[in-house]
């Protein structure tokens, strides 16, 4: 039986996705500089031209839900940095700040709590100068705030479907009915929770680094609003896509369904922008379209490996899932996200792993299983410093600017603070 199906398997299309997933690999060396995006984009291509996938099958394996929703949150997120709006909000988070204790509090709870419903990657690129100058006023190590930062973003991005890529693509694709609200109940407390241990956790580790900082460091200065009518603009547009958010799932629970999914309402803030501004030229070009790209291309891969049956063959010898048996099928999936999020990428091993999940049964009304797998990929990126596109567009921001951190530095404390991270969500995923 296994031998036939090994006979059925359509090798070009293995050869393909192999390659993608490899050159993905490799993109994490230095002197390999293809970004993943084009790699992904090659791979798609290399699927269709090869007549593995039908181009209307190609079509069709793309989620547009997922497509409306990063043009949308991209759009208003391209707003907010043109205008000087993030940078400010992040320096006047800070400068609350009267010890270097609670800097590093401000730091890991505000990015965590604004990456919740932000895309953390912005948020990545944006504060890295402002820890930087803080680093300064507070005659700390950059490293420390670097790193606090990078952990922040990553375990506060947990809690939301729209906190990042690979929820999404969960959110988008699994059929929950509800996940807005579904994520906010099954992983806002473990993330709370961790986002205190983990804080304790960098106390400690970083305690004589504390020690020796300057006590005063509030006058760090506010960068200005470089264009007021603009902020106030995406600020509005920002804050009625989270009500949007609210309001879509609040509606689903009295039965009430329509047009209106995540993907619609951040479009929809969008829209906003882009009629009620005069910049918008500048912020469509501001948008992160290699990300786009990535996915748009990363459904055609998989479409197209999933064809080739070599999945269907792989799950034979990889631990079971099983709908009935909830609380080892949680266990499997947290071990699984944690080790392969750090081979692969982790949005490319979630849009893998949905499928193995799906055809072992996995519905929407699963809830509890698939924000184990968001949470458990998400938190994987914390372990090391490939674990997150987040931290190495930190770390590449910050060398810029002529400092950064190591990846030995940044393993050191990912390990103290993931594995109670990823524990605690077992425990809360195991008790609601």
């Amino acid at each position: 039986m296994i031998w036939r199906g090994w006979l059925s398997l359509n090798y070009l299309s293995i050869a393909i996705f192999v390659t993608v997933y490899l050159l993905i690999a490799l993109r994490n060396l230095r002197w390999f500089k293809i970004p993943i995006w084009t790699i992904m984009l090659t791979g798609a291509v290399a699927m269709i031209l090869s007549g593995v996938i039908p181009l209307q099958t190609a079509y069709s394996a793309i989620n547009l839900d997922v497509i409306f929703f990063l043009l949308g949150m991209f759009s208003i997120v391209a707003a907010m940095e043109l205008s000087g709006l993030l940078e400010y909000l992040t320096a006047r988070m800070v400068r609350l700040s009267k010890t270097p204790q609670r800097a590093l509090a401000m730091v890991l709870f505000g990015m965590g709590l604004l990456s919740a419903f932000l895309v953390n990657d912005t948020l990545a690129l944006t504060a890295t100068p402002i820890m930087l100058g803080l680093s300064k006023q507070m005659r700390i190590r950059p490293s420390v705030l670097l790193i606090t930062l990078a952990l922040g973003v990553t375990i506060g991005s947990v809690m939301t479907p729209v906190g990042n890529p690979q929820n999404l693509l969960i959110a988008l694709s699994s059929g929950i009915p509800n996940p807005m609200l579904d994520f906010l109940y099954f992983l806002v407390p473990p993330t709370i929770i961790g986002l205190l241990v983990t804080f304790l956790i960098l106390k400690f580790y970083y305690r004589k680094d504390l020690a020796e900082s300057a006590e005063s460091f509030g006058s760090i200065p506010l960068p200005p609003v470089r264009d007021g009518r603009l902020a106030r603009l995406s600020a509005w547009a920002g804050g009625i896509v989270v009500v949007g958010f609210f309001s879509v799932g609040i509606a689903r629970l009295f039965g009430v369904q329509g047009n209106l999914n995540l993907g619609t309402v951040s479009l929809l803030g969008a829209t906003i922008v882009y009629l009620l501004s005069g910049r918008r030229r500048e912020i469509l070009a501001s948008v992160d379209w290699g990300i786009v790209i990535f996915f748009m291309s990363l459904f055609i891969v998989v479409q197209g490996f999933w064809d080739s049956n070599a999945l269907q063959s792989l799950l034979l010898y990889l631990p079971a899932l099983n709908t009935s048996e909830i609380v080892v099928s949680l266990g499997v999936i947290i071990l699984i996200s944690l080790i392969f999020s750090q081979l692969l990428s982790n949005v490319p091993f979630v849009a893998v792993y949905i499928r193995v999940m799906q055809s072992a049964g996995f519905t929407g009304s699963n809830v509890k299983a698939w924000v184990a797998l968001a949470g458990a990929s998400t938190l994987a990126g914390g372990l090391s410093l490939l674990g997150a596109a987040s931290n190495v567009i930190i770390l590449e921001a910050a060398e810029v600017r002529g400092s950064g951190f190591s990846s030995l530095e940044f393993s050191k404390i990912g390990l103290l603070v993931t594995i109670p991270n990823i524990l605690i969500l077992y425990l809360f995923l195991r008790i609601l």
